[in-house]
């Protein structure tokens, strides 16, 4: 079996799309979302209802969690603007109650057994399923955690990363809407049978997404700078 996994999409539908173009020439038999369709950028609504139609499985980002709990009065949409700019706002605007009801349904954690393999998949980690970071260098407290798993698969860091971990390997696809380690926005196809990882980087056209943050951050010079500045980040000026 061909797995597709991206993940921390942001409500970037232009990379969304080229994602998909790209993927759909690669060629998956099952195509898993890590989690975060909210936050910094503004498409959301399109972007969950294209998955759900696709019915793709889909797992609970600490954005997608921070959107619902705001929209439930226990967390301040002044505090995610703040962070976020309006993204946030944007989504509460836009996402479908449909949409808001699936999102509902999702957990940030799965686990799929196939090919004699046992596979996590987990927005955070085995630790923490929504909100841990993991990154090539951080000191993993409970290895035997990791090590009831073959592979696993994780986000939230927005850093490329394959790392063997006693039995298992931890694989991070990087994000497919963020990129955060200089090295393009990505995602990744693995075999079950011949158990390779080949991340696969892709490339989009920023220029509508660039005139939306113009459009409804440009009014703040620094939330604007965060979220361009990161779009074009490279190894030089990022370690």
């Amino acid at each position: 079996m061909r797995l597709c996994f991206f993940t921390d999409i942001h409500g970037n539908k232009s990379a969304f799309d080229a994602f998909c173009s790209d993927m759909e020439q690669k060629g998956a038999d099952e195509v898993i979302f890590g989690g975060d369709f909210i936050g910094y950028y503004y498409e959301a609504q399109e972007i969950i209802t294209t998955v759900r139609e696709k019915g793709w499985h889909c797992l609970l980002g600490n954005h997608d969690k921070m959107f619902l709990d705001m929209l439930d009065g226990n967390l301040a949409e002044e505090y995610v603007t703040e962070r976020y700019g309006n993204s946030y706002r944007i989504a509460k605007e836009t996402v479908s109650q449909e949409n808001i009801a699936f999102l509902r349904t999702l957990s940030s954690s799965w686990e799929m057994l196939t090919d004699g393999i046992c596979i996590g998949f987990f927005h955070g980690g085995p630790e923490d399923a929504l909100n841990a970071r993991l990154y090539p260098d951080t000191v993993l407290s409970n290895i035997e955690t990791y090590c009831r798993y073959d592979y696993i698969f994780t986000g939230h860091t927005h850093h490329k990363m394959i790392r063997q971990v006693g039995k298992s390997q931890i694989i991070n696809p990087g994000s497919a809407g963020q990129q955060r380690d200089g090295k393009g926005t990505s995602y990744v196809v693995f075999d079950t049978v011949t158990r390779q990882a080949e991340i696969c980087v892709f490339s989009y056209d920023m220029t509508n997404l660039l005139e939306q943050i113009k459009l409804y951050d440009g009014a703040n010079e620094k939330m604007y700078y965060k979220l361009t500045e990161v779009l074009t980040r490279s190894p030089l000026v990022y370690k």
